[in-house]
């Protein structure tokens, strides 16, 4: 079986890769092979490409606050680009799997995770843009997945973990929100139950094709987050990190406006796929318990 993935030097599409390519024929292909920009080039490279079984698109415009200055360019990566490639994959006639964001969302809520049906209320061009996507593949296409994902972290790409590291080993404790209510997930855990998907559709199992939430259970404050990094890696390694100091949201004065609360409800998903993504606190632990000290730095060395 061949799968297209896109986005392949990604955070997410990094570690999809390495888990796919174990079992499958992966054509990866990242920035560095396709301008996703381009979107007549996007369009004239994929009806080259040969026979595939799956597309799974991994490949996102993630920077929020660069959106907010380049918003063109995100709504061309979010937007267009998915349009081109749920085109091809409905001319070719195979399913396409996709990956949004909690961002779709307002966040104006305070204790109820937000479930698949709840109204999009985008509050940035991001936001804007990965709504644009998720409804372009729904009205192209019958046979698709959507994953809505929360807060990925690891060590292969700059995301928030590789952030706080970098910066506290330049001796600076970081600023960080303490008014807003997330749930980080482990980008590993995460690939492996998008993998778990893939593999029971090639083995025949009938799938529910649509739109999921997939995130672990719990909920904590960057903030919070942030501390018990510093507190882990000081506890491991025996160093001095310095704690991180909280701020409000305002304060910051951030391009692009994030929700204050961003939870996801994956029952749908946990049922259906009868998967289940650990709390995050426990993924957390799962992450440090697995972690070569060799790969800590932020700039990989």
């Amino acid at each position: 079986m061949r799968i297209l993935l896109t986005g392949k030097t990604g955070q997410l599409g990094w570690e999809l890769h390495r888990q796919l390519e174990r079992g499958y024929q992966v054509l990866a292909v990242g920035r560095e092979d396709i301008d996703f920009i381009d979107t007549n080039f996007l369009t004239s490279m994929i009806r080259q490409m040969p026979k595939l079984d799956l597309m799974v698109n991994a490949a996102a415009y993630t920077d929020a606050d660069q959106a907010e200055r380049e918003p063109f360019a995100a709504e061309a990566v979010n937007s267009e680009a998915v349009a081109i490639l749920a085109t091809e994959a409905a001319r070719r006639k195979i399913p396409m799997i996709h990956f949004s964001t909690n961002y779709v969302f307002s966040g104006r809520r305070s204790a109820v995770p937000y479930r698949e049906s709840d109204l999009f209320c985008p509050a940035s061009v991001y936001a804007k843009t990965k709504v644009d996507g998720e409804l372009r593949i729904r009205k192209i296409l019958e046979k698709y997945l959507t994953f809505r994902l929360s807060g990925l972290y690891g060590i292969h790409h700059k995301n928030f973990f590789t952030e706080i590291l970098a910066c506290n080993r330049r001796g600076k404790s970081p600023r960080v929100v303490d008014d807003q209510i997330i749930s980080p997930n482990w980008t590993p855990l995460v690939a492996e139950a998008v993998v778990d998907v893939i593999d029971r559709y090639f083995w025949g199992e009938k799938i529910p094709w649509g739109t999921y939430h997939l995130s672990g259970g719990g909920s904590t404050t960057p903030h919070e987050f942030a501390r018990l990094i510093c507190e882990k890696v000081n506890d491991l390694w025996g160093g001095n990190m310095p704690f991180p100091l909280p701020v409000a949201s305002k304060k910051l004065r951030t391009a692009a406006k994030r929700p204050k609360f961003s939870l996801l409800d994956s029952t749908r998903f946990n049922t259906l796929f009868r998967r289940t993504l650990p709390d995050w606190r426990e993924q957390f632990l799962y992450f440090f318990g697995g972690l070569d000290p060799k790969c800590q730095t932020a700039d990989g060395r």
